[in-house]
């Protein structure tokens, strides 16, 4: 299981989305990477298993 987590700047919670895949999860990662609105600190990709 693969965990896209956005860690948020406005000290609401990070919002987290759940994959079965690594590609799934770093597909939807990627959709934000010209993200401009100051809103995340962090997009991360990470296995489950290593949190």
């Amino acid at each position: 299981m693969w965990v896209v987590r956005f860690i948020r700047h406005d000290g609401k919670p990070d919002e987290e989305y759940f994959y079965h895949t690594q590609s799934e999860a770093e597909s939807h990662r990627n959709l934000f990477q010209n993200d401009d609105s100051g809103l995340y600190e962090k997009i991360e990709v990470v296995n489950e298993a290593e949190l």
